[in-house]
């Protein structure tokens, strides 16, 4: 006997009857199952089984996707522990080929260390592991540039440099950056070389010496005593957070008649005079980087923007030096 005799449904409109079955249905498939109506045929039980299994199915893949938006955050953070063990089995095989000798933990510290910020800030990686960007139209390119929280981020904390950049060399200089991290009292460019990135201070401060001649004179000065050993030589500029350099070198093909070390200490000269000790190292600098060819070819690309940025570098040169 079907449901429909069994619960007297069947001298009721097809309206009600209608209503009802509907009812049932979302009762199975939402899994609630209140069991005040049961089907009373093999078919009735065979298909109340399948709907189960419908609405099982429907809502772990409902649970999923939720969980899916809220955890972003975590997803990314599997990523990297991708990435960093994949580190720990290239470590593992470095050694594997150099017994009995093994890394120090100090040293594997910070490659790890390193890897992990790089792999975080380097926004090169988007085109290396993923070939989709490429494929998309510049419109679509814009806007994912836009949306994208880090990128967004970026391009305003430097909408000095971007403000007069068109929007398809802004788009492929942030996609193309890399991610560099020096520790502090480190060079960056030194006197006389051949300038190979343009350098976005993301973290941390940059010392400007005007070239290595001071210097040499300074350590001839300390060498003979007739110096301090705690003076060092005072640099002419500091480039603070969001400044970038390099730009100047790159465009016009010079090598650097300047030197850009990282910010070794703050107030160094005078701690050592009140015999002050240094048991707080700074941070880290991190740096976003851009090839040289890669401007380049971007300048070509975009002449009008490559004018632009060039005179912007003249004044910058003039108002500084």
């Amino acid at each position: 006997m079907s449901w429909r005799f069994a619960n007297g449904f069947s001298d009721k409109p097809i309206t009600t009857q209608y209503i009802f079955a509907f009812y049932w249905i979302f009762e199975v498939i939402t899994t609630v199952g209140y069991g005040d109506f049961v089907g009373k045929t093999s078919y009735e039980y065979v298909f109340s089984i399948v709907l189960e299994f419908l609405g099982l199915t429907f809502f772990s893949f409902l649970m999923g996707s939720i969980n899916g938006i809220f955890n972003t955050k975590d997803n990314f953070d599997d990523l990297i522990e991708e990435k960093l063990d994949s580190l720990d089995m290239w470590i593992k095989k470095i050694e594997k080929s150099n017994k009995p000798y093994h890394i120090q933990p100090t040293l594997y510290n910070d490659i790890r260390k390193y890897v992990e910020q790089a792999f975080q800030f380097d926004f090169n990686l988007v085109i290396e592991e993923f070939q989709f960007y490429q494929q998309i139209t510049p419109k679509m390119q814009t806007e994912l540039i836009q949306s994208t929280r880090t990128f967004r981020e970026f391009e305003k904390s430097f909408n000095h440099f971007f403000e007069e950049c068109e929007r398809g060399f802004t788009n492929d200089l942030i996609i193309s950056m890399l991610c560099r991290i020096y520790i502090p009292g480190k060079t960056v460019i030194s006197y006389k070389s051949n300038v190979k990135e343009m350098y976005f201070i993301r973290q941390g401060l940059v010392e400007v010496f005007n070239n290595e001649g001071d210097d040499k004179e300074i350590k001839e000065m300390k060498r003979n005593q007739s110096l301090p050993s705690y003076i060092k030589q005072k640099p002419i500029l500091y480039l603070p957070k969001y400044s970038y350099f390099g730009d100047f070198q790159i465009l016009f093909d010079l090598k650097s008649n300047l030197v850009y070390k990282t910010l070794d200490s703050l107030n160094k000269d005078e701690d050592k005079k009140k015999g002050a000790h240094f048991n707080e190292p700074l941070a880290d600098i991190l740096f976003m980087c851009v090839e040289k060819s890669k401007i380049l070819q971007l300048c070509d690309l975009f002449p009008q923007t490559a004018e632009n940025i060039k005179e912007r570098a003249r004044e910058r040169r003039k108002r500084f030096m």
